[in-house]
């Protein structure tokens, strides 16, 4: 690995491992207990509005901040505001709708801040052969921590939930700052622009599939109440499935950044797609049956892992090359953020769409989602692909003489 002392492995790995595995299930567990708050859908829009808003909006600044101060001091400060923002959301049982604005906006500034120049900080340390395998053991440490935090919540009361997430993300800092990662440099040597990055055809091969995948995904999860309710009624099991989720794709990313990093990025994001593609076509035929659903959560889980895998860490830094690679993360990460809000918005209206065409459409567009990235190039190095498949072709050619000598 690329200039990746013992202390800054410690400080990259704290930093996304504890920033991933506070906010998804901190989100969920906001999201949560937004619903049982029972408001007026208006005031719900509004109020996720000002969280996507804050995200996205403080992530832009956050790029740009990366460029003139040190990343340590952001990411420490950002795990601050984090810490805080966890505790604000005391004031949600028995405050006004004020304070609800107020906790919205406190948690969207504690993701966006720092998110980009986090998954840039990876990205910077880490050589392109091994970055695949190197991201795996990261996110697969991360999804467990994910699964464990989110099962505890489920135990847990309100007020203690939110305790262990402001716990959570505090000894994340201290954590952090006891391992005294180097006022590291970002290694890019030129700046970019989002004209420089929409105006290559490898990015957009790359972000349009990214895109599909992320509305489809987030416009298909209203149309899962019906057959979760028809199985599991009086569970909040769609909670359980999301965190459940992270075990599953935790694994998957484990094995997918080490195949990545053999036979290529390409060629495990395509089996990916097909496999979620496959995930819903059975859905399209038997969304009634509990086998089935246990099928496609399996399908999803794994591809979920490759795709957060690929799309969080590997590919946009890959792409970058030898810019900064923080605002390459800011946009790879937009079409997450604003299919999770349209899937708010869309909530309302998807039991005007049957079930089974909803889910054959998922599938199709998937299956669609597929033909950009057979025309985009591989960004793992061809040099590097075929050097290994020399050094194993050799391995393979001692072992078979030694067995035969």
């Amino acid at each position: 690995m690329k200039r990746f002392s013992q202390r800054e492995a410690k400080g990259v790995i704290i930093a996304i491992f504890n920033s991933f595995s506070w906010y998804f299930p901190l989100y969920i567990f906001f999201a949560n207990e937004l619903d049982n708050l029972h408001m007026e859908r208006s005031a719900l829009y509004s109020i996720y509005s000002v969280h996507y808003a804050a995200i996205i909006a403080f992530a832009v600044a956050g790029s740009y901040l990366a460029t003139k101060i040190e990343r340590r001091k952001l990411l420490s400060a950002w795990m601050l505001i984090g810490t805080i923002g966890s505790m604000s959301m005391l004031a949600m049982k028995n405050s006004g709708i004020e304070w609800i604005y107020i906790v919205s906006f406190a948690l969207g500034l504690s993701l966006g801040l720092g998110f980009p120049s986090c998954l840039a900080y990876f990205a910077d340390l880490s050589m392109v052969e091994t970055r695949g395998s190197m991201g795996g053991f990261i996110y697969f440490l991360t999804a467990m921590g994910m699964f464990a935090i989110g099962f505890s919540t489920t135990m847990l009361d309100f007020v203690t939930t939110v305790l262990l997430f402001a716990i959570w993300r505090g000894s994340g800092l201290v954590l952090f700052l006891l391992a005294r990662p180097r006022q590291q440099q970002k290694t890019g040597t030129s700046e970019t622009s989002g004209e420089t990055i929409f105006g290559r055809r490898a990015f957009i091969l790359y972000f349009i599939p990214w895109t599909m995948f992320c509305l489809i995904n987030f416009l298909e999860i209203p149309f899962f109440d019906q057959p979760l309710q028809q199985h599991f009624l009086g569970t909040n099991l769609r909670y359980l499935i999301s965190i459940g989720e992270f075990g599953i794709g935790g694994l998957s990313a484990l094995a997918g950044g080490f195949l990545s990093d053999i036979f290529g990025r390409k060629r495990i994001l395509v089996s990916a797609y097909i496999m979620v593609g496959i995930g819903y076509a059975v859905l399209s035929l038997s969304f009634s049956s509990i086998e089935t659903l246990y099928l496609y959560i399996l399908l999803d889980g794994i591809a979920w892992g490759v795709f957060a895998l690929m799309f969080y860490f590997i590919i946009w830094g890959d792409l970058a090359g030898n810019q900064f690679r923080e605002k390459y993360y800011l946009v790879g990460i937009l079409p997450f953020l604003i299919s999770s809000f349209i899937s708010i918005l869309f909530t309302p209206y998807a039991g005007a769409i049957p079930l089974s065409t909803a889910f054959s459409l998922a599938s199709f567009f998937l299956f669609l989602a597929i033909l950009p990235l057979i025309y985009a190039p591989e960004t793992m190095p061809e040099r590097k692909l075929k050097e290994r498949e020399l050094r194993n072709y050799l391995e393979k050619a001692k072992k078979t003489k030694e067995k035969y000598a």
